[in-house]
């Protein structure tokens, strides 16, 4: 198999374009990817702003950019793949005798663990609205490089990412690979803010790492811990609060109703602290994500 790091320009691997950017000087390896999830848009955009940008002789080492990671599900504008259903994102590191998706994480997943640092753009897609964050993984604390890179990047919010099996950062953190994974609004839009805070954000950290030259941005961002309630009903989503909102321990976030209107799920805040991610979409299956609600670390 081709490994892009010893390519230079666009080169395509196992259906997936990637740029690769040597630079005039030896140094680390960084991945950049878009795309995961099909109906995700900032990620790929900024990737796309990225390869346009980079120039070898601002750079110590490799910057390997996948804008389009999942190309059929991109195409179809969908979060999981036509082909078979797989979300690409609950996939690595892969599977090379699997479905099309496993093949496909094993595929990617082959020359990114060979990478010295990786950031995983996503965003919200046509069902979900996230607050603008960078994730990281371990402790929030000096010395852990996914946490100061994630700083870095220049997102109001720090999230304590959950440790979630098949999800490509996740993956790649359990090589030891300093990680970030972002998010950035969502409801199938293209946020021109999230495309620029993005693709500054990637520079910033790069040149965090001695990848790209020049300074990097201050670390900033608000941490915070918490995960997903999931829907245990099948219905019609509605919010009564909105990203950002501060909230009180059983106060009331959204709640689902059934056609005839009768309410069979409530969405209560499990403690003090804020709404970091909604259900954009207004009908929502039992099992899917609800809401995101966060404390203060």
């Amino acid at each position: 198999m081709m490994h892009p790091w010893d390519a230079s320009g666009w080169v395509t691997v196992d259906g997936v374009d990637v740029h690769v950017c040597r630079g005039t000087r030896p140094g680390p390896r960084a991945v950049i990817t878009g795309g995961i999830h099909g109906d995700e848009y900032e990620g790929p955009v900024a990737a796309l702003e990225l390869v346009r940008t980079l120039r070898a002789e601002e750079i110590s080492g490799t910057v390997a950019v996948v804008p389009v990671a999942n190309p059929g599900a991109v195409a179809a504008g969908t979060r999981a793949s036509p082909a078979d259903g797989g979300n690409l994102a609950r996939s690595f590191p892969g599977n090379v005798d699997g479905n099309e998706t496993e093949r496909l994480a094993a595929g990617l997943f082959a020359w990114m663990r060979h990478a010295s640092f990786a950031i995983d753009l996503h965003s919200g897609g046509v069902e979900y609205d996230f607050a603008p964050l960078g994730g990281f993984y371990g402790a929030p604390a000096a010395g852990n490089p996914s946490f100061e890179a994630a700083q870095r990047f220049g997102l109001p919010y720090l999230w304590a990412l959950p440790p979630t099996p098949g999800v490509l950062s996740n993956a790649l953190w359990d090589l030891g690979i300093p990680v970030v994974g972002c998010e950035y609004r969502g409801c199938g839009r293209l946020d021109a803010g999230g495309v620029e805070a993005y693709a500054e954000g990637v520079r910033s950290c790069l040149r965090h790492w001695g990848v790209l030259v020049g300074v990097a941005g201050p670390p900033q961002g608000r941490v915070v811990t918490g995960d997903w309630q999931l829907a245990s009903t099948t219905g019609f989503f509605i919010a009564e609060k909105v990203l950002g909102d501060t909230v009180q321990a059983s106060e009331t976030i959204a709640h689902i109703v059934d056609p005839r209107g009768n309410e069979t799920q409530r969405f209560c805040a499990p403690h003090d602290g804020l709404v970091l991610a909604l259900r954009s979409k207004a009908f929502i299956t039992e099992g899917s994500w609800g809401v995101l609600s966060v404390k203060h670390a």
